[in-house]
């Protein structure tokens, strides 16, 4: 019965991981460009440096993971 728990939580906890990495950037991109006034340029660089630490980081989040699950035997 637990054996789907692990993945489960795994999979979850990189989903907020990533969600909240291109939140923050869009918030900090948006605070940025309401106190220069050269908007949307740090909102769109919020969204990028958001998306790209979300993949490196998501990446070495879930690399035990895939690793775990391309070492286990077929059923």
């Amino acid at each position: 019965m637990g054996g789907w728990m692990v993945p489960t939580a795994s999979l979850l906890g990189a989903g907020w991981y990533f969600a909240a990495c291109v939140i923050l950037g869009v918030v900090v991109g948006r605070w940025a460009d309401a106190k220069t006034g050269l908007e949307p340029t740090f909102t769109l660089l919020g969204i990028v440096l958001g998306l790209a630490v979300a993949f490196v980081g998501g990446y070495r989040m879930l690399l035990p993971f895939l690793r775990r699950l391309g070492s286990e035997p077929p059923e």
